[in-house]
């Protein structure tokens, strides 16, 4: 028996049972795999770390930063990678990523990146394509109507008798003493904005005054020597002399040229994504249960 005891091979099995019987009861886990403990980094990794870290997807613009960079600027890039990529396999390890919804979308935002950058290079429209996308977008290229005029304001935003009744004498004052635009300062109270307004868009009408406004400018005849009014507004009365009045107008394509054919390539470049998301989407089928 006591033979038996000494026997090499009877201690390596005892041996063995023993680290059974302790892995098992306390739960302890493998060791990492030596490939999950390595972190490579490659040029095309830190590109893409450099473009997700800015938000901006330009791989020739990044690639030329990161050829510009000294050598202890890119030792800096490439520990902040290796930082960043040991904490998200500790963070996938500890189950981290399940029911997260912003990662769910960061990683469709990733796949798009992806796709994105498997799609062929846009080429140049020709003429005709160039015109027909121009065309089927004229109110994206049109120049909004424009308009410059003055106005003396009467504070009031209750819209009184009495205010009312100061605005039409304002108004045969400036008609009786012939003021121009530049002499509309002299008269009335200070408006919160501005007084003179010199070939502004009619959104920046709106927004300092309001669409009905806007909507009566476009009533008026344009004349240096006319007042016209009052009209309401939410803070008070105005008198108006409307100068210049530009209306909208489309440009010739040669003058957005540039513009236009690089909102076509980018129009395309989507489109040219959009289907290759829908050659991935289309191998799922959609169940849709009662709501």
């Amino acid at each position: 028996m006591q033979n038996i005891l000494k026997q090499p091979l009877l201690h390596f099995l005892f041996a063995g049972f023993l680290l059974f019987v302790f892995y098992t009861f306390t739960g302890s886990q493998e060791a990492p795999q030596a490939d999950d403990s390595v972190i490579s980094v490659s040029r095309q990794d830190l590109l893409t770390f450099m473009q997700y870290r800015a938000n901006a997807f330009n791989e020739e613009l990044f690639a030329r930063q990161l050829d510009e960079m000294s050598e202890e600027q890119r030792q800096l890039l490439i520990e902040e990678y290796y930082r960043e990529e040991a904490l998200y396999r500790e963070a996938l390890s500890m189950g981290m990523d399940e029911g997260d919804y912003n990662i769910k979308l960061r990683m469709i935002e990733k796949l798009r990146f992806l796709l994105q950058d498997s799609v062929a290079a846009v080429a140049i429209p020709d003429d005709e394509e160039l015109q027909a996308y121009y065309a089927a977008n004229e109110n994206v290229y049109t120049r909004p109507a424009s308009y410059t005029f003055t106005h003396v304001f009467i504070d009031d935003p209750e819209h009184s008798e009495a205010g009312r009744a100061r605005a039409e004498t304002l108004l045969s004052q400036l008609q009786e003493n012939e003021v121009d635009f530049m002499g509309a300062s002299a008269y009335g109270d200070t408006f919160p904005y501005l007084q003179n307004y010199v070939r502004r868009s009619r959104d920046f009408i709106r927004n300092n005054f309001n669409d009905a406004f806007a909507d009566w400018l476009d009533t008026l005849e344009p004349d240096n020597s006319v007042w016209a009014g009052p009209v309401e507004t939410d803070f008070g009365f105005h008198l108006v002399m409307l100068t210049d009045l530009f209306p909208a107008q489309l440009p010739p394509l040669e003058d957005v040229r540039n513009r236009v054919t690089e909102d076509y390539q980018i129009e395309q470049q989507f489109l040219s994504r959009r289907a290759a998301e829908d050659n991935l989407v289309e191998n799922y089928e959609l169940v849709v249960e009662e709501i």
